[in-house]
């Protein structure tokens, strides 16, 4: 697909979005971020209609780009987390290529980024220069530790903050190591939060008479905030969460057992009603009534955890997962399978919701498949129109058709270097 049909295309996109009711349809953001954090909460509001316009060094592509590249051309990671998104290079450092950004400044509601803190100012883009271009502009900023603070200045990753929150300290097995999860979690916590100080700051009545509003996440105080509960009963009670595998300290029985085959499922029946008809149905009624099991204060005690691990484990390691989900659900028992990715694809009810959806891609024809957005605001739910596009494939039809720019133009921004 050439320049000019997929300037075609994305105009259509485009007219779509106009016409399809979705909530944010008339707001524009500009992503200047990279990697995960501050793109994430741009792609969340480009699935309800944002126009993204996802901005990259033409000399530096966004890293995300390169990562689970299939067969040397398709980017996994970058299709799913680009959706949507309009990509532009951009020189920065290049007086056109301020000019520039001015120009799409002035037309944006919203810029988001996750930049070493001072970075954009010494760009000679503070908030006060932004705010100088465009009044009510919303400045969304996600940095390791925060624009505040003696680690402000840090550079910052997720894992580190993953570290830092306490999240990796309690997500181990008791006695093992601290344990980072496998995807990017610090990050995508932030940029779901990021997305939420966006949508609240839209809603913001200042906003209306033209102030600005600058939200400043950190990679690590979302996912502390998550840990909020363990965090007041340690200060109360002066004892120290620790690791403890698939159990949870405020719960039991809360675990994941093994089945006869060797599947896995995941067990939450910590209260009443579903504990008492769990001890009927593995046989062990007397625990119902039993010191130690009465209730679950009493049962998040050590002991009468491992008293219950070991019934439990036991009963279910005698039965096959079909036999283990079926009498657990005949019995009115709170439990599930722990899937692969395989089996999440299986399951009625992923396929019957369409939690995975198809989207082709413009340029190879080829149709990907990945989770759709799991905010649904019925009748209107979120959408991907398109995957991620390569770098610069949106230039001509951002820079001509949004700020006025001619086909010399662009390509005479593209030889200096501004673009």
């Amino acid at each position: 697909m050439n320049a000019e049909r997929l300037k075609g295309y994305l105009k259509e996109q485009r007219e779509k979005i106009a016409r399809s009711g979705l909530p944010l349809r008339n707001i524009r953001v500009l992503d200047l971020g990279s990697i995960v954090a501050a793109p994430y909460a741009a792609t969340i509001l480009g699935d309800f209609g944002a126009e993204v316009i996802k901005i990259e060094p033409p000399d530096n592509p966004d890293g995300l780009r390169f990562w689970g590249v299939v067969e040397g051309k398709f980017p996994a990671y970058w299709a799913v987390a680009a959706r949507n998104k309009l990509p532009v290079t951009l020189n920065l450092k290049h007086p056109g290529g301020k000019k520039i950004f001015g120009n799409l400044v002035e037309r944006a509601d919203v810029l988001l980024e996750n930049m070493r803190p001072r970075t954009l100012e010494r760009l000679g883009f503070s908030s006060a220069r932004l705010w100088e271009i465009k009044k009510p502009l919303i400045i969304g900023r996600i940095s390791g530790y925060g624009q505040t603070g003696p680690y402000a200045l840090k550079p910052g990753f997720g894992t580190l903050a993953e570290g830092m929150s306490g999240f990796a300290h309690l997500n181990a097995q008791p006695g093992g190591p601290p344990t980072n999860p496998p995807l990017p979690l610090a990050d995508l916590v932030a940029g779901l939060h990021l997305a939420i100080g966006v949508l609240t700051a839209l809603q913001n009545p200042r906003r209306q008479e033209g102030e600005g509003q600058e939200i400043d996440i950190s990679l690590y105080e979302p996912l502390l905030s998550l840990l909020g509960s363990e965090m007041l009963h340690y200060r109360l009670t002066g004892i120290l969460p620790e690791p403890m595998g698939n159990e949870w300290m405020f719960t039991a029985p809360r675990n994941s057992f093994q089945t006869k085959e060797g599947k896995w499922v995941a067990l939450s029946a910590s209260a009443q009603a579903p504990f008492e008809r769990m001890m009927e149905l593995i046989g062990h009624p007397e625990l119902k009534k039993q010191p130690g099991f009465r209730n679950n204060q009493e049962r998040i005690q050590r002991e009468s955890r491992q008293v219950l691990n070991r019934v439990i484990g036991e009963w279910i390691g005698r039965k096959t997962l079909a036999e283990v989900l079926a009498e657990c659900e005949k019995a009115g028992v709170t439990i599930g399978p722990i899937y692969n990715l395989e089996d999440v694809l299986r399951d009625p009810q992923v396929r019957e919701r369409g939690s995975i959806g198809s989207v082709e891609e413009p340029l190879s024809g080829k149709v990907f498949s990945f989770p759709v957005s799991p905010i649904r605001l019925w009748p209107e739910k979120g959408k991907t129109s398109f995957p991620g596009l390569p770098l610069g494939a949106a230039n001509e039809f951002v820079y001509e058709d949004l700020l006025g720019c001619s086909a010399e133009e662009v390509e005479r921004m593209k030889r200096e270097g501004a673009i």
